[in-house]
């Protein structure tokens, strides 16, 4: 009886440091230990934003079955560029209760902190993109603050808010136009001098002059308001890389969006 449990305890022993060791051979990855001890954190939900989404009862909405519910934070004041935070819920029913913090901002390092915007969109396709048909609505907060009410009080007029109008090529640089050569149509907001551009198309056949409409739906950062004065860039690309280079034809006009009738002339030759 003593050898039997001998044996047993021995093999006991030797399964539990032979499971450890494989334990050791498949560690967590680091991205995901990282993320484990940012939840962990007690301090991660000290300045979450929690409260309560509204629709109006007037609105006469149809929801999509496969719409999704956006809420995204941006520091109060900024307009244009990726959300500081963003959540997203594919099941809800109004009143929806929600909550908005630390952990779902979008870049590792930002702090959500301070004065905010909070924007929530009930998108009827699914997609981050402001488009037509979409009802929204925005309320400034503190971080932090609890009891808000959000309201979705406004239907997203969609097309009626692009920008449109025709690009033309001066007369002396139509004949620098190469064969390969493709148009991009870039929109900043005007503050914004460097970075991604707020929204851009990529036009691979090029006939000018070209009408053009630029809108929420071209976008480049979902979640991304299109609104506020802006400056529009049209480049004829020599080599098709969306960086300027040598011999691309450029132009540029001030906008907002709503705009319509816009004259883009395209009449400067870049040198490098």
């Amino acid at each position: 009886m003593k050898q039997l449990t001998f044996f047993l305890y021995f093999c006991a022993f030797f399964s539990f440091f032979g499971c450890e060791g494989k334990m050791k051979e498949h560690p967590l990855p680091e991205t995901l230990k990282k993320e484990l001890a940012r939840k962990s954190d007690p301090k991660a939900h000290i300045n979450d934003v929690s409260g309560t989404i509204l629709m109006l009862p007037d609105m006469g909405v149809s929801i999509n079955p496969s719409a999704d519910l956006f809420i995204f934070a941006r520091p109060e004041g900024m307009e244009s560029g990726p959300p500081l935070a963003v959540r997203k819920h594919g099941i809800f029913e109004f009143p929806f209760k929600f909550e908005i913090g630390q952990l779902n901002t979008m870049m590792e390092g930002s702090v959500f902190e301070g004065n905010l915007t909070l924007t929530v969109r009930l998108d009827q396709d699914g997609n981050r993109k402001s488009s037509a048909g979409d009802v929204e609505g925005k309320k400034n907060v503190k971080a932090g603050e609890k009891g808000v009410q959000l309201i979705l009080d406004t239907v997203v007029a969609g097309a009626t808010l692009n920008v449109q109008g025709t690009i033309r090529v001066s007369e002396g640089l139509k004949n620098k136009i190469k064969d390969n050569a493709v148009l991009f149509l870039f929109a900043r907001s005007t503050e914004i001098k460097r970075g991604p551009p707020l929204a851009v198309q990529r036009i691979p056949e090029i006939k000018v002059p070209f009408e053009f409409s630029l809108g929420a739906q071209d976008v480049m950062f979902p979640g991304t308001n299109f609104e506020g004065s802006m400056v529009l860039t049209g480049r004829i690309d020599a080599d098709g890389d969306a960086r300027a280079g040598a011999g691309d034809i450029e132009g540029f006009v001030s906008v907002k969006p709503g705009d319509k009738n816009v004259e883009l002339i395209l009449n400067h030759l870049t040198t490098g």
